[in-house]
């Protein structure tokens, strides 16, 4: 590569590009959230964690009670969610806690038993626990359901 001759114009464009990636890495230090605390302090969404047990608690006069299918959940394999209780449809996401795994989308299946039964595919990480977030929404409510899943 060939010695170049600092000129006026090409120090401006390199003082330029060094000011936009300070202020892109200083922004995106400034605005991130830790997906956990936006669980702990969301005041509108009731929070629980099925890893171990079920979970019930009352919406609308209604008594919800939200269980996996299967214990213990484990990584690389089917992961169903019944919910019983619940008059409308909700919609289920899941994302990691304290790691970027994507977004998984769950999908309701038929609906037996007034229960309704949510599954998704829950991918295999090199660590040994993933905690996993689950929003269970509809227009005007939120639900937050935690759950760790195992190699």
């Amino acid at each position: 590569m060939a010695v170049e001759k600092l000129t006026g114009p090409r120090l401006f464009q390199l003082i330029f590009l060094l000011v936009v990636l300070i202020t892109a890495f200083t922004w995106r230090t400034i605005t991130y959230k830790d997906p956990m605390e936006s669980v702990k302090n969301d005041q509108d969404a009731t929070v629980c964690n099925i890893t171990e047990k079920s979970c019930a608690f009352n919406i609308d006069n209604n008594q919800v009670i939200i269980d996996v299918k299967e214990r213990p959940i484990l990584q690389n394999t089917e992961v169903s969610i019944l919910v019983s209780g619940l008059t409308d449809a909700w919609e289920m996401e899941a994302t990691g806690v304290k790691m970027n795994m994507g977004t998984l989308k769950f999908m309701p299946s038929v609906k037996q038993n007034g229960k309704q039964m949510y599954s998704v595919f829950v991918p295999k990480c090199k660590h040994n626990d993933m905690a996993w977030n689950v929003e269970v929404s509809n227009s005007s409510q939120k639900i937050n359901v935690i759950f760790n899943s195992t190699k």
